[in-house]
């Protein structure tokens, strides 16, 4: 099936349309045949056998004498009479109760035993010939009966010529009415064939093709205005691709413009990061060496704090510029991993000895938990992370709690901070990993910070092959779930 519905797809639109027409004027006759020969062949067949069905009779009411007076060369004669037609095959005359053959012309045709006795015309139908049995009276004295085998052979040769002649007739018939039916729907399957064609060369990207049905005046108008809907549509077309070749050119123009503005701008933040890295350094060391001479006295206690508070913007500068200098190697791809033994909980005790003066403002506690453990990985792209996910939960929360857990298995490092801060909500969930984006950014914000510090991590997160995943509600705090795989 599948195969024949491949076989008519290589088919035209004419073709199909000649073979369902031709298929169906073909089922169409067979049908007409089949019904005219079964018509004919039980209307001939009945007759036939009424008709032996009587000579029977005749047969019958003829040897009836020669039974009773038991003449058996009068039987005889009439069993020849009888047989003399050349469709009767067999002819005998039977005596009862004994059933003893009084008379028959052959003993080669024998139709099946009779079981029973002959009281009325019977007949017998096989498949080549008929069997009729017709009973011999004498008032109402039984004397037996009588069997007559015709064949039947002229019939089935009679119904062959019908068969014949009648199909033959058909078949002229049916072959004059697909002519003319073919004709006459070439005139409606010309202009679709016509215009399958058109539309086939537009698809290839084909312009001009045009149509020219020939015919009637409606047929025509038709073909006027398919011609005119198809110039508008090439027209169209010639108007879309000149509109998408414009904005394609302005998109290359737009993305050209975009790489060379992010490229000066990796550059200008690497270069302006190092020249104020310089002069902050200077400005760090001379601050520590002016502290370190203040006098201890009490009257120099406020210029104290005051240096303390300076050199600590001054290293709060410094951490901001070398985020935007890892942010630069990152978005370069210019970081490298070193991959060396590390134990876990020192690394993480390190980074929450580092966190003591940002928990000290804001009056957090922090808590740690996990077991010591040594793992294979970059330590300070770990140290890294860490940093900044307490960094982020620190700054977020105040008078609240920090949680630092880590636990690792033979394939993989997982690492949970949770605080209770005013957590984010959800609709913020897909940009707080995105560069310099914060939820509130006005410049009169709450939180300071830059908005680099999650995009580091996920990117530093990345690089190990890891993933970073967070759950968090507004005002219920955040769990931010780190897993990396190390060797």
């Amino acid at each position: 099936m599948k195969r024949l519905f491949e076989t008519l797809n290589r088919f035209d639109f004419r073709q199909r349309y000649d073979l369902v027409v031709l298929a169906s004027v073909a089922m169409a006759g067979m049908l007409i045949v089949a019904s005219l020969y079964f018509a004919a062949y039980q209307y001939t067949s009945d007759y036939t056998r009424q008709y032996w069905k009587a000579y029977t009779l005749t047969f019958a009411h003829s040897v009836k004498y020669g039974v009773i007076l038991h003449a058996t060369s009068v039987s005889e004669a009439v069993v020849q009479t009888y047989a003399s037609d050349r469709n009767v095959m067999k002819a005998s005359v039977f005596e009862s109760p004994q059933r003893l053959i009084v008379a028959s012309n052959q003993q080669t045709f024998a139709c099946h035993p009779i079981e029973t006795a002959i009281i009325q015309t019977h007949v017998r139908d096989a498949d080549d010939l008929w069997c009729f049995y017709a009973p011999l009276y004498q008032n109402d004295d039984y004397l037996g009966y009588v069997e007559l085998v015709v064949s039947k052979q002229d019939l089935d040769a009679f119904m062959r010529q019908i068969l014949y002649v009648s199909g033959l007739i058909v078949l002229v018939v049916l072959v004059v009415l697909f002519l003319l039916v073919r004709r006459f729907a070439g005139i409606f399957t010309a202009p679709l064939f016509e215009i399958v064609t058109v539309l086939q060369n537009m698809s290839r990207g084909l312009r001009g093709h045009r149509v020219n049905f020939q015919g009637a005046p409606d047929i025509q108008r038709m073909s006027a205005d398919f011609n005119d809907m198809l110039s508008k549509i090439e027209r169209n077309e010639q108007i879309l691709e000149q509109c998408v070749a414009d904005r394609t050119s302005e998109l290359k123009i737009a993305l050209d413009s975009s790489r060379a503005a992010n490229h000066y701008k990796n550059q200008i933040m690497t270069l302006v990061s190092h020249e104020m890295k310089t002069p902050l350094h200077s400005i760090g060391a001379y601050l520590e060496l002016i502290q370190a001479a203040l006098p201890t006295t009490a009257e120099f206690d406020v210029c104290r704090s005051f240096h303390a508070g300076a050199l600590g913007r001054t290293q709060d500068l410094n951490e901001l510029i070398n985020k935007v200098l890892i942010h630069g190697k990152l978005e370069a791809n210019k970081v490298e991993l070193t991959q060396e033994p590390i134990d876990i909980k020192v690394l993480m005790e390190h980074c929450a000895a580092k966190l003591e003066p940002a928990l000290t403002g804001n009056r957090n506690r922090l808590s740690l938990m996990g077991d010591p453990g040594v793992i294979i990985i970059d330590a300070e792209v770990l140290r890294h992370i860490v940093d900044n996910l307490l960094s982020n939960a620190c700054k977020f929360t105040a008078d609240g709690d920090i949680q630092l857990s880590w636990r690792h298995d033979d394939e993989s490092a997982i690492i949970q901070v949770r605080d209770s801060g005013c957590g984010i909500p959800t609709e913020y969930h897909h940009l707080i990993f995105e560069p310099f984006w914060q939820a509130d950014m006005s410049l009169t914000r709450e939180h300071g910070g830059h908005g680099l510090g999650l995009s580091i991590s996920k990117r530093f997160i990345e690089l190990l092959g890891g993933t970073i995943s967070v759950f968090s509600e507004k005002g219920r705090g955040a769990l931010f779930t780190v897993k990396i795989p190390w060797q």
